[in-house]
């Protein structure tokens, strides 16, 4: 069985800071991490790191080869990682309480087309799990390939949207 997943990649950036901005604030931060995120990259890495065989379907831009490189390094299948304009990126605000806000820009992940998702799941077999997530594009689309496929759709409607989630559950 394997794990189809088409799911972002955001490199995410963290910044620390005194508290979180207000408007019209200017703060220095004091303290900045880079790390691997999107809600897609996340289920592909706990699901490789359970040992399940996974092929993620996504893209990064020519900024992103860093990303692929962490992907592959958890086991993830990353053939099927196009590349697109620039990276998904997300901007996090922590303030000394562990809140946060966090302004997130699509890149890549919006630029997923048919022919890339349809490629990918030429490979699969009935029975398989095909993931997929809000923070990227085709969710509709790609949802209906993979079930006439007879691939098990397994849906998370995270972050929420309710007219992803509309267009998904209503195929």
């Amino acid at each position: 069985m394997t794990i189809y997943n088409l799911g972002s990649i955001n490199a995410d950036h963290f910044y620390r800071l005194p508290n979180l901005p207000q408007p019209g604030e200017t703060l220095f931060s004091t303290h900045y991490f880079r790390g691997l995120g999107g809600k897609g990259t996340n289920m592909s890495v706990a699901a490789a790191r359970a040992a399940a065989r996974v092929i993620h379907i996504g893209a990064v831009g020519q900024d992103g080869a860093w990303a692929v490189e962490t992907l592959m390094e958890y086991g993830v299948d990353t053939r099927y990682i196009a590349q697109g304009s620039i990276t998904g990126h997300a901007n996090v605000f922590l303030d000394p309480s562990g809140e946060n806000a966090i302004v997130l820009h699509a890149g890549a992940n919006h630029e997923l087309t048919e022919n890339q998702i349809a490629e990918a799941l030429s490979l699969s077999s009935t029975g398989d799990i095909f993931l997929l997530q809000n923070e990227i594009n085709m969710q509709t689309e790609a949802a209906k390939l993979a079930s006439s496929l007879g691939l098990y759709v397994v849906y998370a409607a995270a972050p929420f949207d309710a007219q992803s989630v509309k267009g998904v559950c209503h195929m």
